[in-house]
């Protein structure tokens, strides 16, 4: 089956009139949600904005029978671990809901039936798990899924490195990027991750070749500091052919979960 032309799907390259046509028949409205951060000292500190757009959009262009409008992303996010390196914006928790309620209530308002809020950034899970958790109680039709986890049990097997798992600036982030930049940048990727070691233990403790935070599911944020690589994963593992592997995997997972979302029948509100 072919897919839809990115024309088609994409928010930001349409006018009022096409967006209100497109609303009229039905489309879930998709708002991606990134952050800007150090991502080491080989990818783009717009990564996780860049990677989840573009997962979101190669989704969008596979759902068929369900139109999906993907709008421009929300760029910055909840990154205060990562301050500690130059080029990361992070919102205050209160300014990041503050702004993610209202961009949701402005798609709501605006006429769209339902809302998917498509994450691209550890950091924000939490958070926003909390706010659309608050608003489906409220009323709204509303969800938020990372674009990596529908298609966890696929792309796990795909990895080659020491890391099977999404890190930050990983084997996955690093593959998608070589996959979805173009070809200068991409090759300037690869050059400066070619020889990074692995590195498979957060910064959870100074030096500590343990991780008991994540065993016994407590909280930690990983503190990546001004002396720290930057990085958690094998980024050297990564090729342009596992990331072309890793859209289709994730787009797939993740265009068959906003499909089913569109037509459930949702229980919202409180009695």
């Amino acid at each position: 089956m072919s897919m839809k032309s990115l024309f088609d799907v994409d928010a930001a390259t349409m006018n009022d009139r096409n967006i209100a046509e497109l609303r009229d028949a039905g489309a879930l409205a998709a708002l991606p949600v990134g952050a800007i951060e150090q991502h080491g000292p080989h990818l783009p500190v717009d990564t996780d904005m860049t990677c989840g757009r573009a997962v979101a959009l190669a989704a969008a262009r596979r759902m068929h029978d369900q139109p999906c409008l993907v709008f421009p992303s929300f760029a910055y996010g909840f990154s205060p671990h990562h301050l500690s390196r130059p080029g990361t914006i992070s919102m205050p928790l209160d300014i990041f809901l503050m702004q993610v309620r209202a961009a949701v209530d402005c798609l709501l308002h605006s006429g769209f039936a339902r809302v998917a809020v498509i994450n691209s950034h550890g950091g924000n899970v939490a958070p926003l798990r909390s706010v659309i958790s608050e608003m489906v109680t409220e009323g709204c039709p509303v969800t938020t899924v990372s674009y990596w986890d529908p298609s966890r049990t696929a792309w796990e097997k795909l990895l080659t490195g020491g890391l099977k798992a999404v890190g930050h600036a990983c084997e996955f982030e690093t593959a998608l990027q070589l996959a979805t930049r173009d070809k200068a940048l991409a090759a300037r990727i690869a050059e400066r991750a070619r020889d990074l070691p692995p590195r498979l233990v957060q910064p959870y403790v100074a030096d500590g070749p343990e991780d008991n935070f994540a065993a016994a599911g407590a909280v930690a944020p990983p503190i990546f500091l001004s002396g720290d690589c930057g990085y958690y994963g094998d980024p050297a593992a990564a090729t342009a052919e596992l990331g072309h592997a890793l859209v289709e995997v994730t787009a797939d997972a993740l265009a068959a979960f906003l499909q089913w979302f569109a037509a459930a029948p949702l229980v919202t509100g409180r009695d």
